[in-house]
């Protein structure tokens, strides 16, 4: 028979195991033979090669990269790491997978998050926070069992160069806010915690998503409705229904808005916790958190730009919270450092539209050959934002994609 037409019949996505292969580098030497030897010596030139990572290591800036993407992005502790890559016949132990992570940090990636440090710094409206984190070996003497801390500082949402910025600590204390902040001047949105409170420059405002997580954590009986704790609720669910209303205006046009429709239901609200009997349990403790932070509540209503919430930076502290649950701890503070540089340079890529993998290969590969100890403004040109990374980086986008796959 012969063939006479054809038609697609479907399409099925296949996948190719990942495969491990030497680049070997090769210089060549070469002279001149435009003078004459008898009299003067023959000039010999090498051709130039790219710097290695680290002396004496094989390691090379695309493994790196993975390596530093399946614990910082898909958060695949170490130890999980060397199993596969022994099966795929490269025997590279966890320790030494740590050693280049914090090699990285200090030759190389330390001075892009002090760029974005810099950065970060000049806005006027942040968002901060912080989680509990564990490093073993503690430069203060405490055990290993006390509680560090992992703080993460983001910009506004609306921001067109985002920056996340994550910072370890062996403490909760409020001269480590002040060292991140440094200079800052501005507004910073946050929970109540004193920490945040009376740094100079800073400006606080307080999260309504917390105030309306007390409430909700007041137990409430079984089958009884309108409950004050309910009435509570309902009124900040009334506010980010406003607010929802208002996210695609203009900051100013949001201001004006804010002062019509929310201002009234904020003091309507303050008015009816205050006519409260003191009583003692949950409730009463929601109803101090609220009346002691009013004034850092109702501050939402002093500029546009503002949010009602700080979820967006509570949100940057989900991929740190699940890498923990997997890796569980940093052995040292300088390996707790370099995780808080490599996670800040991971969703900082992301929220500038990169994809993470490719942007860490990219400083990976550049880095090594650039003078930046000499010339420290050709950082500038490898900040997420700027234009080699948006070309050469750029994530595949998920939506309207007609190669994306259906799940």
């Amino acid at each position: 028979m012969e063939p006479m037409a054809q038609k697609i019949v479907r399409d099925e996505v296949c996948y190719e195991p990942a495969k491990l292969f030497l680049k070997r580098h090769i210089s060549y030497s070469y002279e001149c033979d435009c003078h004459d030897p008898i009299t003067e010596p023959k000039s010999i030139k090498n051709a130039p090669v790219p710097s290695a990572l680290f002396p004496r290591s094989l390691v090379g800036p695309c493994f790196l990269a993975w390596v530093l993407y399946l614990k910082f992005v898909l958060s695949v502790p170490f130890y999980r790491q060397e199993n596969d890559w022994r099966r795929l016949g490269f025997n590279v132990t966890r320790r030494t997978m740590s050693n280049w992570v914090i090699l990285a940090d200090v030759y190389y990636l330390s001075y892009i998050y002090n760029c974005l440090h810099n950065h970060l710094r000049l806005r006027e409206i942040l968002h901060g926070d912080e989680t509990v984190y564990q490093i073993l070996m503690r430069s203060d003497g405490k055990p290993a069992t006390s509680e560090a801390r992992m703080w993460v500082f983001r910009t506004t949402h609306q921001e067109e160069t985002p920056i996340v910025l994550y910072h370890a600590s062996l403490t909760r204390q409020k001269e480590v806010a002040k060292e991140v902040l440094g200079e800052y001047n501005g507004y910073l949105h946050c929970d109540a915690y004193s920490g945040y409170q009376g740094i100079s420059g800073v400006t606080v405002v307080c999260c309504w998503a917390h105030t309306r997580r007390y409430f909700k954590d007041v137990p409430q009986p079984k089958g009884v409705t309108g409950t004050k704790a309910q009435t509570a609720i309902a009124y900040c669910d009334k506010m980010f229904k406003i607010e929802r209303k208002l996210k695609d205006l203009k900051p100013e046009d949001r201001y004006d808005k804010r002062l019509e429709l929310l201002k009234p239901v904020m003091d309507e609200f303050f008015s009816w916790l205050e006519s409260f009997p003191v009583i003692k349990g949950k409730l009463q403790e929601a109803v101090n958190y609220a009346l002691n932070h009013k004034n850092a509540l109702m501050r939402v209503l002093e500029d546009g730009r503002l949010q009602l919430s700080n979820n967006i930076c509570e949100q940057k502290v989900k991929p740190l919270v699940i890498g923990r649950k997997n890796y569980l701890f940093s052995t040292s503070e300088a390996g707790a450092k370099a995780n808080a540089t490599i996670y800040t340079l991971v969703e900082t890529a992301k929220e500038n539209g990169l994809d993470p993998y490719k942007y860490l290969r990219l400083l990976l590969e550049r880095l090594p050959n650039l003078e930046f100890h000499r010339h420290p403004d050709l950082l500038e040109a490898l900040l997420p934002w700027e234009k080699i990374p948006q070309e050469q980086c750029r994530a595949i986008p998920n939506k309207n994609d007609s190669t994306s796959v259906a799940s």
